[in-house]
């Protein structure tokens, strides 16, 4: 919310005495499109009943409502309604009399309503792509005046209180001429109500360059309070997950897999497929120092470009993890986040916003310790994306194995076993408590 629009306006206002007394007081005033009006607000501070008639007259001099006890039934229903702000009226031009009964005496007095003005001060960036403004309208017209050296890479829509959009800058030829007239110093002829600023890219444009902008909303012709709103926009965000928005209806898909010990590209764990603006991929797991070493497959049917990340909720450091991304042999390197200088590019592109440009077809994902780190668990969260949404979120859990598993499942051989339990007793052997510890983290 921004505040409230209106333009300027005059109360006319009555009292028993003062120094311009006079016996009766005119105030003129319009109904652009049908409306409510009431006594207290066309003339206010009214004196008492008694002491004065008062009548609303329209256009051609017809009495639409009088508290004069020679008046109709009608007329005198219609005051009541005007006096508790209820009368409902045609558009056009009425006339409001108030006439001092009883040697009454009344004066006149003016006075100045300042019109609002709204001015806002943001930026569109690729992370903060549309802004929503609402406001309060009570004027005649509505003005908007756009300051911004890339005006041409924007689009600017005005919704009423009903979702209908008013004017559209880009919009068909009725909205873009409602857009014109928005813009122009005649205004926008508006009804009063609530309205929606909407501020975003233009189609086509380039979303990750920054736009500074600056609208500001007036109505009638002049004003003497000006609302100020310094918006601050989300700086855009470059990376692959930022560059990447779940639809408001995107569901969720679960499923719960087992890293295995030992294994191969050729026993990866299929996380499903992914389409292009439809559908990402998303893996939480866990390397240990029984399990180091993880393979995920999955199949890319439609898209340009893969995007990856890292979650960085869930996964606090990523300084000790390898990332590679394989062909579906699991024998060539796409892309590597520790591997050569190509490889290391590619694995650039992947975590950007734009991608790796990259062919239709299945993919394997190697996640591992980077050479030389400490063995300790590493919990990690991936995604996976195409695209800048998606509609459908496919989530796998895979949890990490001990040795104490593999044995149990007969997934070791002999060899491998002996060479853990010797591992053990060779531990529980010497006075370190700190190798006994890693020993047993083995089984557990």
């Amino acid at each position: 919310a921004i505040g409230n629009l209106d333009s300027q306006a005059s109360v006319i206002t009555i009292s028993e005495a003062g120094e311009n007394a006079a016996t009766s007081v005119t105030a003129t005033f319009k109904v652009t499109t049908g409306g409510i009006t009431s006594l207290s607000s066309t003339i206010s501070n009214v004196v008492t009943a008694a002491c004065a008639t008062f009548q609303l007259l329209d256009s051609d001099g017809n009495v639409v409502a009088s508290n004069d006890t020679s008046a109709t039934a009608a007329q005198q229903s219609a005051y009541a309604e005007w006096l508790d702000g209820s009368l409902v009226l045609d558009a056009g031009t009425y006339t409001a009399t108030a006439t001092a009964g009883n040697g009454a005496l009344l004066s006149i007095s003016s006075q100045e309503r300042q019109g609002t003005s709204i001015e806002i001060d943001s930026q569109l960036t690729g992370s903060d792509a549309t802004e929503y403004y609402t406001l309060s309208f009570a004027g005649a017209n509505i003005k908007l005046d756009m300051d911004s050296e890339k005006i041409s890479n924007m689009r600017i829509l005005l919704y009423d209180n009903t979702g209908a959009v008013v004017a559209d800058s880009n919009g068909d030829a009725v909205q873009q001429q409602s857009y014109i007239d928005l813009t122009s110093n005649k205004g926008l002829s508006a009804d009063a109500g609530d309205y929606t600023l909407e501020i975003t890219y233009a189609d086509g444009a380039d979303a990750t360059q920054a736009i500074n902008y600056t609208a500001t909303l007036y109505s009638g012709d002049y004003y003497g309070v000006v609302y100020k709103n310094a918006v601050t926009a989300q700086a855009y965000d470059d990376s692959a997950s930022g560059s990447v928005t779940a639809a408001s209806d995107a569901e969720l898909y679960t499923s719960t897999k087992y890293n295995k010990i030992y294994t191969s590209a050729a026993d990866a764990i299929n996380i499903g497929w992914m389409k292009q603006d439809e559908s990402m991929l998303d893996v939480y797991s866990m390397l240990t120092a029984a399990d180091n070493t993880d393979y995920y497959k999955f199949t890319f049917q439609e898209g340009d470009a893969l995007k990856f990340d890292f979650n960085k909720t869930t996964t606090t450091d990523t300084s000790g993890i390898r990332v590679q991304l394989l062909d579906r042999t699991g024998t060539r390197v796409i892309a590597d986040s520790h591997g050569t200088d190509d490889q290391k590019d590619a694995y650039k592109e992947l975590t950007s916003s734009t991608g790796l440009k990259a062919d239709t077809g299945q993919y394997i994902v190697k996640v591992s310790y980077v050479d030389g780190a400490d063995r300790e668990d590493t919990a990690y969260e991936f995604g996976l994306y195409s695209g800048t949404t998606y509609v459908a979120k496919y989530k796998t859990t895979a949890s990490p194995q001990t040795f104490a598993n593999a044995m149990l499942a007969g997934e070791m051989s002999v060899k491998s076993t002996q060479v853990s339990i010797a591992s053990y007793l060779q531990a529980a052997g010497t006075d370190s408590d700190e190798s006994l510890v890693t020993a047993l983290k083995s089984f557990a």
